[in-house]
């Protein structure tokens, strides 16, 4: 299952929310056509972007470092990726309209995360589920040129655990999903689906309870967000069930050359025949201390990249 936690989830979610609508440019969180440079440093950036999925939360104003950078936000807005540097900030957020905050405190973002935060549950007093931010790593793989990548995540607050298939139960998509979760991603062929979402069963075979039409991009990561009240005429809130696909940050893993695979292994294996030392302190040698790439704040080439393919 995708990661889902608790730890400083409104923090997080507050500066999220706040940026949304920000287009900014960083290696791996930037469509490659809005990218304006992809040797970014990420050594000392957090990655966020964020789902408002609390379907009776009000609209409301966000400002950083007491500047309003967004108003009127509300349910159903999915932000881009967020490119922030590590840090601390002051974050406040206030109901549209008024002068009443519901959240005023330090923001404090570790670096080098990639991350999706939904702002799920209720606001309404005696709701069944309550409110809180849900984080979810965004960790798919790079799908094939005509393949796509798609996970399930379960955000409607009065909906059970489902099971999501194509059209006629012909293909399972997820299975058992329960709320504030979600499915591991998984391979399909690119191309245009009917989505059928049920209650989740022993065989993913449960009466139908929504149908959505979806058409995933080859090389493409998504996440099909369920989200609204199943049954938007008994809930606090008008808001009828939804699917919402977003497309996701994916990665690109380098691998080494054979030629330099043999070479590590031969002289992995020549050491250890040997019994020499691979490595030596600057200590032992006397010499000074050496500087690493990411101590001395430059870009390093790692073998993994990420980026989002839009």
């Amino acid at each position: 299952m995708r990661l889902n936690t608790t730890a400083t989830k409104l923090l997080a979610i507050v500066l999220a929310v706040g940026l949304v609508g920000s287009t900014v440019a960083f290696a791996f969180a930037v469509p490659p056509a809005q990218t304006t440079d992809s040797h970014v440093s990420t050594q000392d950036t957090s990655y966020l972007r964020v789902v408002h999925a609390s379907p009776d939360a009000p609209a409301v104003d966000v400002r950083v470092e007491n500047e309003t950078v967004l108003s009127n936000v509300s349910f159903g807005a999915v932000s881009d990726y967020l490119s922030l540097p590590a840090g601390t900030y002051n974050v406040s957020i206030v109901v549209t309209g008024t002068d009443t905050a519901v959240f005023d405190d330090a923001v404090t973002l570790s670096a080098r995360s990639l991350t999706t935060v939904a702002a799920s549950g209720e606001v309404t007093e005696n709701a069944s589920s309550t409110f809180e931010p849900v984080f979810f790593v965004d960790d798919a793989y790079t799908p094939a040129e005509n393949e796509s990548a798609l996970s399930v995540i379960h955000l409607s607050p009065d909906a059970p655990a489902v099971d999501v298939t194509t059209a006629n139960g012909s293909v399972v998509l997820a299975e058992n999903v329960t709320f504030q979760n979600g499915s591991d991603y998984v391979s399909v062929p690119a191309g245009n689906y009917t989505v059928e979402i049920r209650p989740a069963t022993a065989g993913n075979n449960g009466t139908v309870a929504a149908t959505f039409d979806v058409a995933l991009e080859g090389e493409t990561a998504y996440s099909a967000l369920a989200v609204g009240y199943l049954d938007a005429d008994a809930a606090p809130a008008d808001t009828p069930f939804d699917l919402v696909l977003t497309e996701d940050a994916t990665l690109t893993v380098e691998l080494p050359s054979a030629n330099e695979s043999m070479n590590e292994s031969m002289n992995e294996s020549m050491n250890e025949t040997t019994g020499n030392e691979t490595t030596t302190t600057d200590e032992e040698t006397g010499t000074e201390p050496t500087t690493t790439d990411e101590e001395a704040g430059t870009e390093t080439d790692t073998e993994t990249e990420a980026r989002v393919a839009i």
